[in-house]
């Protein structure tokens, strides 16, 4: 099995796994959302056939940069910031025993900006100096990702809402702005379940809850491809998702960084080789799929937790080439006070593909007035 190439071979031996797009679901948004992501995924199925064909490992696609008619999006935070990246502060917190590596920038009330997966803190570069203008910024790295301790356990939301928890207890924080991306914005989403007097205002980005919707996706389709989401149902079976792709995490990741993308070539090659360093660490790449394996638990909690539906503001925010408007349609079930933002000429990876603009919708929703 060399390369990328293999991937069709380990798809039609596990049931041609494609996670879809174009389902029945039990919520009307979900069948929506199916529609609008096969238009954004069609030009990129084809573009990665090609690379599939070949038996060889794929290089990170590289998208001429005039496609999308801006740069790719750097370290370097906007002029309008005077923070950088660079003057984020790394630090360590022991909490409960595990280690939780935690980077801190600006001033003000405390802003948390939690990841998703294959990412770590890093993705929020651009997004979380323009907010350390006005907010402490807080930027930590889930377990199993990142900086910080890859645990053998742990993965479920409500146990890594704990680890925030704790963490910010350390820190002396008691009342937050919170905001996740993908599977972070289930942590997000467990932490102000569970702890609704700490949040002031959440934002929940490009993700849709286990209870709620998520779980359909991992049903088997005829019209499954290689594009779509087949990563949701196949690593519901870690140790066979472990085994397939031991020592292919940069094709893995070259695929993540493809699919679901208005631009793939938002991310850039010096970040994705640090996604690959992270991701490619003893024990990590379990701990990623960990996060998908823990699906059953988190529908299980997340149901517990929507008998006592949120009430404090909730900003549902998804990509135009993504999940879009019906990011908030999905929080509707769990949540009083839903808004909803689009970011435009944005797929799945809002902080690599339009940073400014997140940045610019995050900063006034948590500075409006209430």
């Amino acid at each position: 099995m060399t390369g990328l190439s293999s991937l069709p071979e380990v798809l039609e031996i596990f049931g041609g796994v494609r996670i879809g797009m174009k389902l029945t679901f039990n919520v009307q948004w979900w069948r929506n959302l199916a529609i609008a992501g096969q238009l954004s995924l069609a030009a990129g199925i084809l573009t990665s056939s090609l690379y599939l064909a070949t038996d060889q490992a794929i290089a990170f696609p590289q998208i001429a940069q005039q496609e999308n008619n801006r740069s790719n999006p750097s370290t370097s935070s906007p002029a309008r910031s005077s923070v950088t990246w660079d003057d984020f502060e790394n630090h360590v917190a022991i909490v409960d025993g595990v280690r939780i590596r935690y980077l801190v920038a600006g001033q003000g009330d405390p802003l948390v900006l939690i990841h998703g997966w294959p990412q770590h803190s890093l993705m929020w570069h651009t997004v979380a100096p323009i907010l350390a203008e006005n907010f402490t910024v807080i930027v930590p790295d889930l377990r199993g990702a990142g900086g910080s301790a890859i645990t053998r356990d742990g993965y479920d939301k409500r146990t890594m809402a704990e680890d925030i928890r704790k963490l910010l207890d350390q820190l002396g924080h008691e009342e937050i702005f919170l905001a996740g991306y993908d599977h972070g914005a289930g942590v997000a989403y467990s932490f102000a379940a569970m702890y609704p007097d700490r949040v002031r205002k959440l934002a929940f980005m490009e993700y849709g809850l286990p209870g709620f919707g998520y779980e359909d996706l991992l049903t088997a389709q005829p019209d499954w491809t290689v594009g779509t989401n087949w990563q949701l149902s196949f690593f519901t079976v870690p140790d066979v998702a472990e085994f397939a792709f031991r020592g292919q995490e940069r094709e893995l990741l070259s695929w993540f960084f493809w699919h679901d993308s208005a631009n793939p070539s938002a991310v850039s090659q010096e970040h994705f080789e640090e996604y690959v360093r992270h991701v490619s660490k003893p024990g990590a790449l379990r701990a990623g799929i960990e996060y998908y394996a823990a699906v059953w638990r988190d529908r299980t909690n997340n149901q517990e937790f929507a008998r006592r539906p949120l009430t404090m503001p909730v900003l549902g925010i998804g990509g135009q080439y993504g999940i879009g408007e019906f990011v908030a349609e999905g929080l509707k079930p769990v949540a009083q006070d839903v808004r909803s933002a689009v970011i435009p000429q944005a797929g799945h990876w809002l902080g690599d593909e339009n940073p400014e603009v997140l940045a610019e919708v995050l900063q006034q929703f948590f500075i409006e007035a209430d």
